[in-house]
């Protein structure tokens, strides 16, 4: 699906474009080359390249992978990338040996098992050409620069890459911020209220156009004003809606 001049939708469980498991998965087209973010669960990877090769892009181009955080409906499938198309994939530090592992426990797996999250018989291959980010890297593809912004409070190592595309600017905020100022708060123990309400501040002034999240709605025009939404709430003390 494509969104605008270079961004597409070639992933999503909740627009039924491949397994339900899956985050939403995005392609940028970057010059000669194509940029994934998130890769969604790796159950069927196949449909994503399917839905890349029917928007016409030459999926031999993709050869870098950025993962917002290390959950499995967002970092499941980047062994698949990885070993099949030879995608650098990069992600947090504070998450690269759980994607390079595939350590259930520390992953949350076990958790999200027994919560229904996952089938139980579902697995998490390990990734091994995993680079780290840590705040405020750029990764470059062509003329195209992503930067990663450190927004801890999902998880541990949450990040949202920022990008001008000559549509405007664009915020990939994985898990962190989804449209009218939701965000994903989670029972778990690696998702802290008090990192997500001091770090979701670096968001704040980006004057973002577009907000492309890890699931649902993806508003094209005025992204900022749902980032904005959520810090308001979060700087008068409110909790703001939660995703699940």
């Amino acid at each position: 699906m494509r969104i605008t001049r270079h961004v597409y939708l070639v992933g999503s469980g909740h627009f039924g474009l491949s397994h339900a498991f899956d985050s939403s998965v995005y392609v940028v087209s970057c010059d000669d080359q194509l940029v994934m973010i998130d890769t969604g669960a790796g159950c069927e990877p196949e449909k994503i390249v399917e839905n890349i090769e029917k928007e016409n892009l030459e999926i031999e181009k993709l050869k870098t992978v950025l993962l917002t955080h290390s959950h499995a409906d967002h970092s499941g499938g980047a062994h698949f990338f990885s070993e099949n198309f030879g995608c650098d994939v990069f992600v947090s530090y504070l998450e690269s040996d759980l994607v390079g592992t595939a350590d259930e426990r520390l992953l949350g797996l076990d958790v999200a098992k027994k919560s229904g999250f996952y089938s139980f018989d579902y697995v998490f291959h390990p990734c091994k050409r995993v680079k780290q980010l840590s705040d405020g890297d750029v990764v470059r593809c062509g003329k195209h620069v992503f930067k990663a912004i450190h927004v801890p409070g999902h998880s541990p190592g949450s990040l949202c890459f920022l990008i001008d595309l000559p549509e405007g600017r664009a915020l990939f905020s994985g898990d962190t911020v989804f449209y009218d100022g939701v965000v994903g708060l989670l029972n778990i123990d690696t998702c802290d209220l008090s990192s997500y309400r001091k770090s979701i501040r670096k968001l704040d002034g980006l004057d973002v156009d577009m907000l492309f999240p890890g699931h649902g709605i993806f508003p094209v025009s005025r992204g900022q004003s749902h980032i904005d939404k959520a810090i308001d709430a979060m700087k008068r003390l409110q909790i703001p809606k939660n995703f699940i």
